[in-house]
Order: C-alpha cells, then structure tokens, then sequence
C-alpha cells in the first residue's frame, strides 16, 4: 500500500529567521535614534547661538544708548581696579536713570559696570548701584562685597580703553577727575571664540553744553531797555 502524500505545509519562523528580523530592526532603530538624536542637537546649539548673539547685541545696545544720553552732570572713570584685581571696571557718578529700570534703583549715585570673574574661569560684565551717601570706603567695600547684577557671561577676558584727545592716543585708565573722554572703546572675547570683539561708543562732550548754557545765560541777563518814546506833533 501507498502511504498518503503529506497534504498542506509547515508554517513559522525559524530561528535564523528571528534573529535575521531582530538585527534588521536594531539596526533601524539605531539610524533612527541617531538622526533624531542629531537633529535635536543642531537644533538645540542653533537656539543656544542665536540667544548668545541676541544677549550680545542687547548689551552693546545698552552701553551704546547709556554714553549716549548722559548727562551733563556725569563723571566717568575707568580702567583696571588699583586693588591688586585688576578688574577692568567704568565707573559713572551723578547720572540719574543711568541703568535704571522701571521706578528701582536709586535716582543718583555710583553706578559700576565690570568684568568680574566667575566661577569656572573667565568673566562676566555685572552692573551694581550704590547710593551717592556713602563715603569712599564704603563705596569701595560695596563695590567688592555687593550684590552683582549679571548682564553678559561666558566671556574669556575684556578691557576698556579711553581716548585721550590731548595725546591723540587710546590709554588704559581714566582717572577721576580727567573730564569725559570723546571716545570709549570695549573688547573682549566670548568663550568658544578665537577673535575679539571691539566696540568704540561715543559720549557726548560736556564743553559744548556748557558753553551753550553760558551763551543763553548771558543773553537773558542782558537787561531790556525800553523802547524809545515816540516824539509826538503837537496839533
């Protein structure tokens, strides 16, 4: 007798098969993970650049505006502090809404913007406001002791330079006393770049408002003779 033919087929994966379907699987899930992974990477560093020029921008933009509008009762000085520090710092007095938001901050004083150093290396440009009743000791423990305020981080190093129109030269200080220079140039260098940046602001000059109001003084002080009586015809 004749053995009955096997009727349909065996169904299922081997295990070869499996193990086949597994690594394709991994493998996709790998090159997906990566150019994920990637995108969100460049993405992330795209974001973080862009908020670095615009934090950038903001703060040039501030400094530009703040020697701009001056007053005539400014002073300024700079350079790097004589402590032994060597902090470069610009110290303005008697500027009333120098760096003043909404209604905080005193209506005048000392105001300091320097590069003091952070953690981790480098510095970082902070503002601080005193009050003008303090003494010069004082100011000079707050200036070191005080509550920074942080505008710009993640700089290498940075320095001020003042244009001295008498010597027809850059120098590196500006001692109190001096007048206001023409011209105030800032460079420093941001953390993962290899080229400073320079910045040259102009302050507007006291002599000319002074001369201004002198000119105006002198033409209302004039006294005002009066006009002349008419002769009159007699009838």
């Amino acid at each position: 007798m004749k053995r009955p033919a096997t009727i349909g087929s065996r169904s299922g994966f081997t295990m070869i098969e499996m193990t086949v379907v597994l690594v394709i699987f991994v493998l996709l899930a790998g090159g997906i993970y990566t150019v994920v992974n990637a995108a969100i990477t460049a993405s992330a560093v795209l974001s973080e650049e862009n908020l670095r020029h615009q934090r950038l921008n903001a703060f040039v933009s501030l400094i530009r505006r703040t020697f701009h509008n001056l007053p005539a009762t400014a002073q300024i000085s700079g350079g790097p502090r004589t402590d032994g520090s060597g902090v470069p710092e610009i110290v303005l007095r008697d500027a009333p809404g120098v760096f003043a938001w909404g209604t905080g901050g005193p209506s005048a004083g000392t105001v300091a913007l320097a590069a003091v150093p952070r953690l981790g290396g480098g510095v970082q440009f902070s503002l601080l406001s005193l009050p003008s009743s303090l003494g010069e000791q004082e100011r000079r423990d707050a200036m070191r002791d005080g509550q920074w305020l942080l505008l710009l981080p993640d700089l290498r190093e940075a320095r001020w330079r003042f244009y001295d129109e008498g010597q027809q030269d850059w120098r590196e200080d500006w001692p109190e006393g001096m007048g206001r220079p023409p011209l105030v140039e800032l460079s420093f260098m941001v953390l993962g770049e290899e080229l400073p940046r320079t910045y040259v602001f102009w302050l507007p000059p006291v002599e000319e408002e002074a001369q201004t109001l002198e000119s105006d003084g002198e033409l209302d002080s004039q006294p005002v003779e009066p006009p002349a009586d008419e002769e009159q015809t007699p009838e």
